[in-house]
């Protein structure tokens, strides 16, 4: 065995949307990689369909989001019914987001366009190159890496990425706990099209009957994703690795095979709006589904990301979205220890902040889950009497949109976020003459604005170097992070000063890691 002469700064284990995430972002921030996979080509299968609002943000950072945007359908509306009986119609556009809406596209177009904005970045995926053993002391990574034609290679790298699934090696050779449970039921999926049917290119539409769920998922061109729950008869999980949507393949026989096309048809007719006629499967599958988590997102100089850290139940479209934003937080805090300008505690607060965010959707899934999946009569007559008073709560339809764009993660309770503010005993009364205190009223006004560890939201600017209305995710882009410094509505000379002062300081002192950017209501800076 010999060392290879491709010499990397990290080695990023598994090539799905997680890994390709991670390389990509690891590139973006100046950072050599590798991205191995032991499978030959990429997946032609759907998979994970549904692109939330929050991930659809960080697209746009990764400069992708055109390529998603035209390939993907929109969708604005989810319909929920219980026996027949619409209890539900909510729809996406009052989300606080540029990106009200689901973006619905197969999983294999979300990698396509990964792997070729990631090529373009001079980074090409390896095939065929299976991840066998690893090993790590202080200073490195070193990991056996076996090609198509048997050799073995020992590479030595910084740092390793598990992005390698719910089977992950990664994980089994570092002797990880992947603790949780296996639902009972099986649930069955087919990509297909969709006749005899009005039914809108632009809503979901998830049915809740006796027999079991039944959901209807557009993803554009006449095709349908339909997916329901059955009382499992296919054979028991085998190690064949899962996607990155939580969803795992259970090994078919030739006695049973794939769910067939007529047993489609008759959940369809069964559970669904009647009168669709189902055809052209692209794919039919039958899955378990599993709740597991491991305790640790680090050993050492290894991390794990996406399905290798955690998976849960496909409902809400989760698994996905969150495995990508797994990846696009650990990549800056990476980059910036190997460039030695944040020290190694830095890369604590990754298992910190998205362990929080992965419990949370485990918790939320399990629930859309039971709540679909119930077989006890009693239980059932329940959910039929109670949904419809509690779904119609605006209070409930707003938390249920923020929660699943995923636009309320944050991490305000993260070692590396503070918030410093003044008391509001300390706060101005009308007449007081240090007018650099907030007023009361003001005070209160701040309280309701984001918070330290709360995403940013969009906002409109206007930029007097450039003459034109631009946005704050524009100012955004790039890898840098961003000091805003805003004066206020009622800005005075004193105050404009003082900000300057801090602004300066902050360029002296890290610049280029930080860009400052002074914000008014209007021309006060001069």
């Amino acid at each position: 065995m010999t060392n290879s002469p491709k010499e990397c700064q990290v080695l990023i284990v598994g090539a799905g949307p997680v890994g390709l995430t991670m390389a990509h972002e690891l590139v973006r921030h100046g950072i050599s990689c590798r991205i191995v996979e032991k499978n030959a080509t990429a997946t032609d299968q759907s998979r994970a369909l549904g692109i939330h609002a929050r991930t659809l943000e960080i697209f746009e950072n990764m400069g992708i989001l055109s390529e998603v945007l035209k390939q993907g359908q929109k969708i604005h509306v989810l319909n929920v019914y219980v026996q027949k009986r619409r209890i539900l119609h909510v729809t996406l556009d009052e989300l606080e987001s540029p990106y009200p809406f689901v973006i619905s596209l197969a999983q294999s177009e979300t990698e396509r366009i990964l792997a070729k904005s990631l090529e373009e970045r001079g980074v090409k995926i390896e095939r065929e190159v299976e991840l066998v053993e690893v090993v790590q002391d202080e200073g490195n990574v070193k990991a056996t890496l076996k090609y198509s034609d048997g050799s073995g290679v020992e590479e030595k790298v910084q740092w390793l990425i598990a992005c390698d699934g719910a089977h992950s090696t990664v994980r089994h050779r570092l002797n990880m706990a992947f603790e949780g449970s296996q639902y009972p039921e099986t649930f069955l999926l087919a990509d297909v099209a969709l006749h005899n049917t009005s039914l809108p290119q632009d809503e979901l539409h998830l049915f809740t009957e006796d027999a079991g769920f039944f959901g209807i998922f557009p993803f554009g061109n006449g095709r349908f994703r339909l997916i329901a729950d059955v009382v499992s008869k296919y054979p028991p999980p085998h190690s064949e690795p899962p996607s990155e949507s939580g969803l795992r393949p259970i090994k078919t026989t030739t006695r049973l095979g794939d769910p067939s096309l007529e047993e489609i048809q008759k959940i369809a007719d069964a559970r669904g709006p009647g009168n669709i006629r189902v055809s052209d499967p692209h794919w039919l599958a039958a899955f378990s589904i599993h709740r597991r988590k491991v305790n640790h997102y680090r050993k050492g100089r290894i991390f794990l990301a996406g399905d290798a850290a955690h998976i849960h139940s496909p409902a809400g479209g989760q698994g996905m979205n969150t495995g990508i934003q797994d990846a696009y937080n650990l990549a800056w805090k990476l980059a910036l220890v190997i460039k030695g300008a944040s020290p190694l505690k830095l890369l604590d607060s990754y298992e910190l902040e998205r362990d929080a965010v992965a419990e949370n959707v485990l918790k939320m899934t399990d629930f859309l889950t039971r709540v679909n999946t119930m077989r006890n009569p009693v239980a059932r007559s329940i959910r039929t009497r109670l949904a419809p008073l509690l779904v119609a709560q605006e209070v409930i339809q707003q938390r249920m949109k923020r929660n699943l764009s995923e636009l309320a993660v944050n991490y305000r309770k993260s070692p590396i976020v503070a918030e410093h503010k003044v008391s509001l005993i300390r706060a101005r009364v009308p007449g007081h003459t240090k007018e650099e205190l907030p007023a009361i009223g003001e005070w209160f006004s701040f309280e309701h604005g984001p918070g330290a560890g709360d995403r940013a939201p969009d906002a409109n600017l206007f930029d007097p170097a450039k003459s034109r209305v631009t946005r704050l995710f524009e100012v955004l882009q790039g890898t840098e992070h961003h000091l805003l410094l805003l004066a206020g509505a009622r800005a005075t000379t004193a105050g404009i000063k003082s900000l300057v002062e801090i602004g300066n300081y902050m360029i002296d002192q890290y610049s280029p890691w930080v860009k400052v950017h002074f914000v008014a209501a209007d021309e006060s800076w001069g």
